[in-house]
């Protein structure tokens, strides 16, 4: 699992060429929005905010609106775009702001690569105002019909066996099983113990069509390929033409379609505080 620290330092490497790279942020994000429903002058909080898919959508809504993010490149980027919003770097499990501040808080295809979204989603429930509204989206990851790329980076870019196997000693307790990417139902799952309430989802279909093996192999290079296939030295023509094979495989007609997708999460602060188990301390949070 690829923690917050290896997101940020990943982001702020791709900070200028983000929306570039994933390409549907920006619609999801103005479908993000849409699916929150904010009144104008809605006092908004968008966290994880990147180039601001979500914030600038709900700007044009006529929200006021906060974004976070924890690049400082995608934050002054996103200063240097939208001046109309506050923007500050920001931990998202720390967040420095009181109590009830804001009407809705969104996140966009964020609480996947959040360390503890859990305690993340604690302090969002904690900013909302009572009767608030919390709106998220949610990559869903599936292998699919990609799955003998999958199984060809495996093959070069694995790390090489140990030579001699390793001296015997004694058993190790076996680790928790991972528990894998998040998906919608545990997201819903998140949502519930923490409290929230009246939850709402939709499903959203992200096709992309290429023209063929050649557009798949240059659509992936900005997306991390250059690196990857220039880290194989003498082996990288032996990668490439393997890769066009595989990709043949996924042609009908001479185009070959990525099935992207993803859900949209809705939930609601109660009316009155949380007691028991949901319940959290008054005052501010952050840091």
């Amino acid at each position: 699992m690829v923690t917050a620290a290896q997101a940020q330092a990943k982001y702020d490497r791709i900070a200028d060429r983000y929306e570039e790279i994933f390409f549907y942020v920006g619609d999801i994000g103005a479908r993000l929005a849409a699916f929150a429903g904010p009144r104008p002058g809605s006092r908004a909080l968008d966290i994880g905010a990147g180039r601001g898919a979500v914030a600038r959508a709900l700007l044009a809504r006529g929200c006021v609106v906060t974004a976070i993010d924890a690049s400082p490149e995608m934050v002054g980027r996103l200063t240097a775009d939208h001046p109309e919003l506050t923007a500050r770097t920001m931990d998202a499990a720390r967040p420095d702001f009181p109590d009830g501040a804001f009407d809705l808080v969104t996140a966009g295809f964020v609480v996947q690569v959040l360390d503890d979204p859990a305690a993340v989603l604690a302090q969002a429930r904690r900013m909302l105002a009572p009767g608030g509204t919390i709106a998220l989206s949610l990559e869903r990851q599936s292998v699919g019909r990609l799955g003998w790329l999958q199984e060809l980076s495996a093959e070069f870019f694995a790390p090489d066996s140990p030579a001699e196997p390793e001296p015997e000693s004694q058993p190790e307790p076996e680790p928790e099983p991972d528990a894998g990417p998040m998906d919608a139902d545990g997201l819903d799952t998140l949502l519930t113990a923490g409290g929230f309430r009246d939850l709402a989802r939709e499903d959203v279909e992200m096709p992309l069509p290429l023209e063929g093996p050649d557009a798949l192999w240059e659509w992936l290079q900005p997306r991390g390929g250059t690196e990857l296939v220039a880290a194989l030295g003498e082996r990288a023509g032996e990668f490439r033409a393997r890769f066009l094979d595989g990709a043949r495989t996924m042609a009908e007609d001479g185009v070959i379609t990525l099935d992207f997708a993803a859900t949209l999460h809705r939930a609601r602060r109660p009316d009155r505080p949380p007691t028991g188990r949901h319940a959290y301390p008054a005052g501010r949070h952050g840091g």
